[in-house]
């Protein structure tokens, strides 16, 4: 043992000389794995500041200007800036978007030049396809999402849907997923997780994120549990606001935490939460408008540092939230705050700044040096960065992270392959989850037919109308298929708009998207339909909530997600299998039952309440079947 630990170390200071500044070849990293901490301890040890700083960096670069113009295009192939950026920054990890993510061989490309410009150990390659609303991959196998897994309820699904992420994600090159969320959806106005969590069931929670986990690992890919300590209960959206759940900590325990106690031990990261729980730190900050306002979990060391890392005694990594969502930059200047962050037990700060040009590779620049200059004066926040950087080595090391190219023809056989597609689609079926029938569905398509769809957007009404062409295919009849863009959560449209609009209509589908309080349109919808007697149909497209704050309801069915959605940017892609498969409910043939498509299957995840919450109107675990 004793000889084998002196080759090792020796290949170690083959190339290095002073500080740790040379990239290490596969048969050196090979001999690294058999080892992790012992290499991991030698490496931190000849490495200067700014690599170790750069271990714990992870910056995105969803555009591109080489002229510090407004005029950036997205980043889709490696330039010389950026990959000299990532060689003189020693940086650690990169996550990519949507905006970087074009096809499979653009994306297999693009990260085999990413990990070639490379310092010295492989890069963490990471993106977000939590699956369903958060999808990074512009081709590739979304799966219906954690919602629609929740109301199937099955383990095995979710070990699917994580076997193939993980598969179609190691083929392109990505080795961090940011995934599964583990948040308990236990308030039904939550704007930023919704369909993003399982279920409000914490038992649920964990039992099917630790079976995705199962899925994904089969692969090289690794996984971080989000958001430490809970972001279920908020009721606004951190992209823009910084939230506070006031619970006492008994009632975290018993919610939140449980399922990060059910998961934690199969992961190997856990993002935090830029929410305000003061029952786990009650500090006081300053921001920049001279308010008083709670600590973010992000920046408080009694909630990573001694109740995460010491008390649960969690040993993976700690990565932040996006540091430059408004939570952070809306109270907080930026250097400090990333500061701040690796004081409280960040091993990982994710996206400290936006790189998109030189100038912002010269600010990149600006905050090692601040950083430097602090931790010449902090020697906890020096301590706190060796520990943080010598973490990341040894994970890397210890899940044998290479930086070898990957195939992008190979790559193409797997991502968004027939199997998976067929599988994704069979997912999504046993999901649809039948909320209200009142003898409305399935509704019996004749030969000739005159349908009516109404929903928020133009987009949504075209996918709609495209599976129901499919359908009519199928079926052999005929759809005459007409579509009205309208804001359903407001009080535009008279009676008498409505009714000129659904005159000759047989069957309307009102697809609805996460209504609040008196939406208007819709309701009117709904009232001048019953009065008409025209059979409605309201297809949840988002979550499964919207019936309660609606009446008069013949018909619903809750789909779990129409769109994915980067709220960062705007950036939306369609869900088409959930949406197929909730259509292909709705219907039979002329024939009758024997020309049924699909029954619903799923079963609330979550429960329904009325809008106050003091009442459940649909518990968890309802849902209705079409005999």
């Amino acid at each position: 043992m004793e000889l084998f630990m002196k080759k090792i170390i020796s290949a170690i200071f083959l190339f290095s000389t002073g500080s740790y500044a040379a990239t290490i070849s596969d048969s050196q990293l090979k001999e690294m794995w058999q080892s992790p901490k012992t290499a991991a301890e030698t490496l931190i040890n000849q490495m200067s500041f700014e690599e170790k700083l750069g271990q714990m960096l992870m910056v995105d670069i969803r555009s591109w200007d080489e002229s510090n113009t407004e005029n950036k295009t997205p980043f889709i192939t490696i330039n010389d800036s950026v990959s000299k950026m990532i060689k003189d920054y020693s940086l650690g990890s990169v996550i990519l978007f949507r905006e970087n993510l074009i096809d499979t061989p653009q994306t297999v490309e693009l990260i085999n030049h990413i990990q070639n410009a490379r310092n010295n150990l492989p890069l963490f390659i990471s993106t977000d396809q939590e699956g369903g609303y958060v999808t990074r991959l512009r081709v590739g196998t979304e799966m219906p999402g954690n919602m629609a897994l929740g109301a199937t309820g099955s383990p095995k699904l979710a070990k699917q849907a994580g076997t193939i992420h993980g598969y179609e994600l190691t083929s392109l090159g990505f080795n961090f997923n940011f995934g599964p969320v583990v948040d308990v959806n236990n308030n039904q106005n939550n704007p930023v997780i919704g369909v993003r969590s399982y279920s409000d069931d914490p038992i649920l929670v964990g039992k099917l994120a630790r079976s995705y986990i199962e899925g994904i690992q089969q692969y090289p890919v690794l996984t971080s549990l989000k958001h430490f300590p809970g972001h279920g209960n908020v009721s606004s959206d951190t992209h823009f606001a910084l939230p506070s759940i006031n619970i006492d900590k008994a009632a975290w325990s018993q919610i939140e935490l449980k399922p990060f106690l059910e998961v934690m031990p199969d992961s190997d990261a856990i993002m935090t939460a830029h929410v305000v729980v003061p029952a786990l730190d009650d500090a006081k900050l300053t921001n920049t408008k001279g308010e008083e306002i709670g600590t973010p979990a992000t920046l408080s060391k009694p909630i990573l540092t001694d109740l995460l890392r010491h008390q649960l005694k969690f040993e993976g990594l700690i990565l932040t939230d996006a540091m430059d969502m408004g939570a952070i930059t809306g109270n907080f200047d930026r250097q400090w705050s990333i500061k701040q962050a690796i004081l409280a037990g960040n091993d990982i700060v994710l996206m400290p700044l936006a790189i998109k040009d030189k100038s912002s590779i010269e600010q990149l620049g600006e905050l090692y040096h601040y950083l430097k200059t602090e931790a010449g004066k902090d020697a906890v926040l020096k301590q706190r960065i060796e520990e943080s950087a010598q973490r990341v080595i040894y994970t890397k090391l210890n899940k044998q992270l290479s930086p070898a190219p990957h195939d992008a023809a190979k790559a193409q056989t797997i991502v968004a392959s027939k199997a998976h597609k067929d599988l994704e689609n069979a997912i999504s079926e046993q999901a649809i989850t039948l909320i209200k029938n009142d003898q409305v569905l399935p509704y019996r398509l004749k030969q000739q037919n005159e349908m009516m769809v109404f929903s928020d957007e133009g987009p949504r009404n075209e996918l709609i109308s495209k599976h129901l062409n499919d359908i009519a295919n199928e079926l052999k009849v005929s759809l005459n298929v007409k579509h009205q863009v309208i804001k359903l959560g407001l009080d535009t449209l008279t009676t008498e708009e409505i009714e000129k609009q659904i005159e000759g209509q047989q069957f309307i589908i009102l697809a609805t998207y996460n209504l609040k309080e008196n939406p208007m349109n819709a309701q009117r919808i709904i009232d001048v339909a019953n009065n008409k007697k025209i059979p409605l149909v309201v297809i949840s497209t988002r979550n499964p909530y919207d019936i309660a704050y609606l009446s008069g309801v013949k018909a619903n069915i809750a789909i779990y997600g129409i769109t994915g959605f980067d709220v960062t940017n705007n950036v939306r892609n369609s869900l088409e299998t959930n949406i197929r498969s909730g259509l292909r409910t709705l219907f039979q043939g002329p024939a009758g039952k024997q020309d049924i498509l699909a029954k619903p299957q799923g079963k609330l995840p979550v429960d329904i309440k009325t809008p106050d919450a003091n009442k459940v109107l649909y518990p968890r675990g309802y849902g209705l079947t079409i005999l």
